[in-house]
């Protein structure tokens, strides 16, 4: 079925809604929850029970007579031996009924407004929006007016997805605060329902982050700070999460907040989008959800859709990793890449081995069609000029990458219903063995190999070889049905030491990679003056690095360094309240950033971030206790500690090979 914009589990069974012109159609459909069962579990009251085929450990469905019967005793359920719970009804309901949400649609043909609210101290002045008809409204006023007006525009706009930045945690719980002062209904979902929050987390990357989760009936929330710290995860070079520094970042033209956040929605949002037309989930949880648990849902719903039984997980265990690593460090020039096209997925394929406990085949059936979707996409995206059509296969082969990349860590994802860390442990190993190989081939033909990471070598070849003779060679090596990707050249590569490297574009830009030289735990001045060292080691200007050196010298012994060039940025992934807590039950150990929020007294919660400095007159001081909120900084006297900085700075120094 096509075209569903949304989809509501309810009393009513399963509500889908549609498009209609500039409105909007319902369809109900039939549906009740259910849970799985092991031959052992004892029947839940009020649910009928169905024999599922298949060996797997989970055999049985039950499904309730209603979802009253199916709520109240869902949190025994949980705690009860031999049952297998899937706790979002929306995925129950598009599993079991092999829906997908946005089926057969383009993104453009979203209905997405993005908003921002202005205040005036406690009071709300205005409410901004920009939405995809092209509509820019303002909303000023009274603050009664402003909050009628607002949930006007959203029930006549219609949009599928509301998209705020921060709003989660800042823009709608305020809003939803002034409006019940002004008592009234913000009932603008789909079926004149309210906003609806509660306490949930997500992960990005290594870090942790609670939040509160807004929905409203038939329609999507999406917070954009979530998406950018995703993005940011996977990228990490996003120095700033604000308004004004993701409109360079991304190079946005407009300059009205709102109009920035429309135009990054539709930057970040479309391999979401087309993620969503895969997975049996919402919007927001196919933004938020891991790339494990979101393959386990997509696996899981084959199963569920064919009525078949589901295994258990498997017991994790450890197992050797990825051919990652510097073979040879220094500085080279006329740097070429290539790249096994879907290393892990290929392997899997071109093997045709699949998970032990996946019956039906469907983990190869699924890989096959999306890598065949993904590579098409890819192609097709070369081929087109700068554009909307470009832009949407690019979305669509970034969104494929993802989810096919995820299917071989699935196989060693500790909660995947098909895990299977054999199967991972032999696909690892032929990896290494195949990137052994290239590295093996590009030797015998006097190349320098720099760097092998998981599938792709960074390799010089000596003047006055002969490319296309390299290239047949590494082709040659080639198993059936796995391909090499000649991606890029580079005019120079700073190997700086394993995983850590630096890259001379042919328009003169630098690219980074590794926490050694672009990690957040370095303070600005310190990223700079990295930056500063790559740059001339790059470009063979060695003395740059020396006068950078000794310009930042001078200018923290003098204290005409801006302070915020020192300060260090932490995000709370947790509230300073948890962190009491586990420092007095002696689970927690004391953090600086946490202890200057507690001591600050200005109601910071996980997710805020707190920029700080290091105080006192020694080289060596505990950061706990000697350290000051950038915020607090005096005005008329500067109190950083100068020796603690230079020291660092000429710990970079030597560790670069700057000063000895």
């Amino acid at each position: 079925m096509t075209g569903i914009v949304a989809a509501e589990v309810g009393a009513w069974g399963l509500r889908l809604y549609f498009h209609a012109g500039n409105s909007f159609r319902t369809e109900d459909t039939p549906f009740t929850p259910y849970v799985l069962l092991d031959n052992q579990a004892a029947t839940p009251e009020n649910c009928s029970v169905s024999k599922l085929a298949g060996n797997g450990v989970f055999c049985r469905m039950a499904s309730f007579d209603s979802l009253a019967d199916y709520e109240s005793q869902l949190a025994g359920l949980k705690k009860s031996p031999g049952v297998m719970t899937v706790s979002s009804l929306l995925q129950q309901a598009l599993s079991i009924k092999n829906l997908r949400l946005f089926a057969g649609m383009d993104f453009s043909e979203l209905r997405r407004c993005c908003f921002t609210v202005v205040t005036d101290g406690e009071v709300l002045t205005a409410i901004k929006a920009a939405d995809s008809d092209g509509n820019f409204p303002e909303f000023s006023g009274d603050e009664a007016g402003i909050i009628r007006s607002f949930n006007g525009y959203i029930k006549t706009f219609d949009p599928d997805v509301i998209c705020g930045f921060n709003c989660c945690r800042e823009d709608l719980p305020y809003l939803i605060k002034r409006a019940k002062k002004c008592k009234i209904p913000l009932d603008c979902g789909r079926d004149g329902g309210t906003f609806s929050a509660g306490n949930s987390r997500y992960t990005a990357g290594e870090k942790q982050y609670s939040y509160q989760r807004h929905t409203l009936q038939g329609r999507h929330i999406v917070d954009l700070l979530h998406v950018v710290q995703l993005y940011d995860a996977a990228h990490r070079d996003i120095e700033e999460y604000t308004v004004g520094h993701l409109k360079e970042y991304f190079k946005i033209s407009p300059d009205d907040p709102v109009q920035i956040l429309y135009e990054l929605s539709g930057i970040l949002l479309p391999a979401y989008f087309y993620r969503t037309r895969e997975l049996p989930l919402g919007f927001q949880d196919s933004v938020l959800r891991g790339s494990g648990s979101a393959l386990d849902a997509l696996l899981t719903a084959e199963y569920l859709q064919r009525h078949l039984s589901l295994p258990l997980p498997e017991a994790p265990r450890n197992y050797a990793g990825a051919l990652t690593g510097m073979v040879a460090s220094g500085v080279f020039h006329q740097v070429r890449h290539c790249d096994v096209r879907s290393l892990y997925p290929s392997l899997l394929l071109a093997m045709q081995t699949a998970p032990a406990r996946d019956e039906a085949g469907v983990f190869l059936e699924l890989l096959a069609k999306l890598r065949t979707i993904r590579l098409q996409a890819k192609d097709r995206a070369k081929t087109l000029p700068p554009g909307p059509e470009k832009s949407r296969y690019e979305a669509l082969q970034s969104s494929f990458k993802i989810l096919i990349n995820s299917f071989y860590g699935y196989l060693g994802f500790a909660q995947g219903t098909f895990n299977d860390f054999d199967l991972a442990e032999k696909i690892t190993a032929a990896g290494r063995e195949l990137l052994e190989k290239l590295s093996l081939t590009l030797h015998e033909h006097h190349a320098a190999v720099i760097e092998m990471d998981t599938d792709g070598i960074y390799f010089q070849i000596p003047e006055n070889s002969d490319a296309g003779e390299l290239d047949a060679a590494l082709n040659a090596v080639m198993p059936p049905g796995i391909e090499l990707e000649f991606d890029a050249q580079y005019p120079a590569m700073y190997s700086f030491k394993a995983k850590n490297y630096a890259l001379l574009h042919s328009d003169n830009s630098i690219s980074l990679t590794g926490a050694a030289l672009k990690s957040r735990a370095l303070e600005p001045f310190q990223r700079k003056f990295i930056m500063q060292i790559v740059s001339a080691k790059l470009h063979g200007t060695l003395q740059a690095a020396l006068d950078s050196y000794e310009y930042w010298r001078k200018c923290i012994s003098e204290k005409t360094i801006p302070l915020e060039y020192l300060a260090k940025s932490e995000v709370l992934s947790d509230s300073p309240e948890n962190y009491k807590r586990k420092l007095a039950s002696g689970s927690g150990r004391r953090s600086a950033p946490y202890e200057l929020a507690l001591a600050s007294g200005r109601g910071f919660r996980a997710g805020d971030k707190v920029k700080f400095y290091v105080t006192g007159n020694k080289a060596k001081v505990p950061v706990v206790g000697n350290s000051r909120l950038l915020s607090d900084a005096p005005a008329d006297l500067r109190d950083e500690n100068t020796a603690y900085y230079l020291a660092k700075l000429d710990a970079l120094a030597e560790n670069f090979g700057i000063i000895r």
